[in-house]
């Protein structure tokens, strides 16, 4: 198992707790993260509120509700097209809401006057695709924006990236370039990279799915590791094993509506609704499900659209 725990200290405190995290690396993170409200006992990490989101006439995200708790992973599943992505861009603010409200521990990060830049330092996003820069050192991608935005000196941002590397199992490929690695190692240094900036909150956009199935658990692992450390997290996903074991709480979305929600193995192995049931035995995850499936139920439920 990875030991997380000095990295998320660092969010929870300014002090390293546990091994790994050196005096100059915690120092560095701090001069990285942007000053913010300290958020009083019981906020949560982030709450929206009945979020709407359009693209023309195409209706992705309906009146949504979300709270996720401080050190708690939801996480979000639903078929193509369903909103599940850009769920998570609204949240990081990259994709403007058309209504509702979103807060990012108490404070109203879709308020006018709101310091984009500073939210987007607080709310790590790790996408499907890797986005690591292809002329660039593995140690460069962790770095480069630390050095740049945070005004850290390139000596404290290696050692911090270091840390990073070493908990994501990679201090041996520091220099080495992106196409010199495989898939899950390339989503481990985009997810050390993420980490770099010290985030409070983590968003993982279905980031095993371009990845060959012999490399999914390298990468799930460390998601599982961070999670268990104490990191909160939503997680879009279609690793229902991963959402089992780990989630603290899961919500289906289809056409942009939360269509049920609960504790994961409450709505894996007890789905209420007829909708989640029809996804659940799409994704042969119900047992004697691929006996019962027909081509034509399936054909008629694949949605396409845009996230």
């Amino acid at each position: 198992m990875l030991d997380f725990s000095p990295a998320v200290s660092f969010y929870r405190s300014t002090k390293a707790r546990g091994v790994g995290l050196s005096r100059q690396a915690v120092e560095s993170s701090a001069r990285v993260a942007p000053d913010a409200p300290v958020p009083s006992a019981g906020t949560p990490a982030v709450r929206a509120e009945a979020i709407r989101k359009s693209f023309g006439d195409n209706v992705v995200l309906d009146a949504v509700d979300l709270t996720v708790g401080a050190g708690q992973v939801l996480v979000v599943i639903g078929p193509s097209g369903s909103g599940k992505s850009t769920l998570l861009r609204c949240i990081n603010l990259l994709e403007p809401i058309d209504s509702g409200r979103i807060f990012f521990e108490g404070q109203e990060i879709t308020a006018r006057g709101v310091k984009v830049d500073q939210v987007r330092q607080r709310i790590g996003i790790v996408f499907q695709q890797f986005n690591l820069f292809p002329h660039l050192k593995v140690i460069d991608n962790l770095t480069l924006a630390a050095r740049r935005v945070g005004k850290v000196p390139r000596a404290e941002a290696g050692l911090r990236a270091l840390d990073l590397l070493k908990l994501v199992g990679l201090e041996d490929k520091t220099r080495q370039y992106p196409h010199q690695l495989s898939g899950g190692q390339q989503q481990r240094v985009a997810i050390a990279r993420a980490l770099m900036m010290a985030p409070h909150v983590m968003l993982f956009d279905e980031v095993t799915s371009a990845l060959d199935p012999e490399l999914v658990g390298e990468v799930l692992i460390v998601m599982r590791d961070l999670a268990r450390s104490g990191m909160t997290m939503i997680v879009v996903t279609h690793e229902m094993q991963f959402a089992r074991d780990v989630g603290d709480h899961l919500m289906f979305i289809d056409e942009g509506r939360i269509v049920e929600q609960g504790k994961p193995a409450d709505v894996l192995d007890h789905p209420k609704e007829e909708r989640t049931l029809r996804f659940l035995r799409r994704s042969l995850q119900l047992a004697e499900s691929l006996e019962e499936l027909t081509v034509g139920e399936v054909e008629s439920h694949e949605e396409g659209g845009r996230e």
